[in-house]
């Protein structure tokens, strides 16, 4: 249907120190021209696989501490990147690292630094920027898909009535969700996406004091949702903690995608699980083949090695090379198609790719669910070998209880 590059949470800065600054990527000279080499290879890493990109996304966060400089040469990498790809769009969204929430640049601004960004932010026509800026969000609509774009930071740069400093979370006020809902009455589209920087729900399994999170968000979901009735995807980044998951809801639940870090120096607990990556999310068209499941697609996904070059994700990682989502099957459900295509087969196993061949709606399960579905089978009886290639992770039946 479309594709959509996800590069997000590139946090730029002009650090001259090149093995501690926040980011991989520095304008400082002394520093060297990692980021052009990172651009570079992303381009032949897409190229290489013959796909056509539609849209490139980012979710926030172009540099690091509202850096002038950083934000305008991401912003800059971003646009040579849709001429050279050939992409139609290129939208992004503010960060909290985007607005000058401190007023370190300006004397009373906060989004002054990114107003000033060529090509116009957050994109596309200076009256979807002028209604960004304004009313805090805009729509996108092209070919059946509708991305609002939603600014979470909005209101960083002023103090709330509690008197907690709004930079420390997101917001989405209740007149905005009113005004978003009012502009979706009436008029439909076959896939709704919301581009956002802030998580909407508090993650305590990743960080437990962390209150960041989008105020607002639960009301924003749950009519945005009773507006359309239909899921939503939601794309965003702020936590470098790559993660695909559904948020709260019916059968309708939202499908969230929470985008890693292009290019943040990681560090801590959590940072051998969320390594730097970009992603191209692939949305599939309606077919008879996902049994009313939908919207579908797969998300192949990069991460930056230590030798310094982009590599796709291996399925020990949360969001790997060939991830799914859309297909809401619960492991035993899976779990008997696997067994199915084990029995009809001649073959003493097969690998991922020749079952989905078989059983297509397994690939747009998440990667949560492919986990599930592997402990069923292997609760049942049948020998899972993985592999560094996803597809190329094997099934061999031994005795099916």
């Amino acid at each position: 249907m479309q594709n959509f590059l996800v590069i997000s949470d590139l946090h730029v800065s002009d650090d001259a120190t090149v093995d501690s600054g926040p980011s991989l990527i520095s304008i400082n000279p002394k520093s060297g021209k990692l980021g052009d080499t990172m651009f570079r290879e992303l381009v032949n890493c897409v190229k290489a696989e013959g796909i056509s990109i539609d849209w490139i996304v980012c979710p926030g966060d172009l540099g690091d501490r509202a850096n002038q400089a950083g934000q305008k040469y991401a912003w800059e990498n971003l646009d040579r990147l849709k001429g050279e790809l050939g992409c139609k769009f290129l939208i992004g969204t503010a960060g909290n690292h985007d607005l000058d929430s401190r007023l370190a640049t300006n004397e009373f601004d906060p989004k002054a630094n990114l107003q000033s960004l060529l090509p116009l932010f957050p994109g596309i026509t200076q009256e979807d920027c002028d209604k960004y800026w304004a009313r805090h969000f805009c729509f996108y609509v092209n070919d059946g898909v509708r991305v609002l774009n939603l600014n979470s930071s909005a209101y960083h740069g002023y103090a709330s009535s509690a008197g907690e400093p709004e930079h420390l979370h997101g917001r989405v006020s209740p007149r905005t969700i009113d005004e978003i809902c009012a502009e979706l009455k009436g008029v439909d589209a076959d896939v709704n996406i919301l581009l956002t920087h802030h998580h909407l729900l508090k993650n305590d399994h990743i960080y437990d004091r962390d209150n960041s999170e989008m105020s607002g968000a639960g009301r924003l979901l749950n009519k945005l949702t009773d507006a359309t009735k239909r899921p939503w995807i939601v794309l965003h980044g702020h936590q470098h903690f790559p993660e695909i998951d559904y948020g709260r809801g019916a059968g309708n639940a939202p499908i969230v995608i929470s985008a890693g870090s292009f290019s943040a120096r990681l560090s801590g607990v959590h940072a051998a699980a969320s390594p730097n990556q970009f992603y191209v999310v692939e949305l599939d068209k309606p077919d008879p083949l996902q049994d009313g499941w939908f919207p579908c697609g797969k998300i192949k996904a990069w991460h930056w090695s230590p030798e310094g070059f982009w590599e796709k994700t291996p399925m020990a990682h949360r969001i790997p090379y060939g991830a799914g989502f859309g297909c809401r099957m619960n492991p035993w459900q899976s779990s008997r198609r696997v067994i199915g295509a084990l029995s009809e087969s001649t073959q003493p196993y097969l690998t991922l790719q020749e079952i989905l061949n078989l059983e297509p709606l397994l690939g747009y399960m998440m990667p949560r669910d492919f986990g599930l579905l592997i402990w069923e089978l292997e609760r049942s009886g049948v020998k899972v070998t993985k592999a560094f290639d996803f597809m190329e992770t094997t099934f061999r039946k031994l005795a099916v209880s």
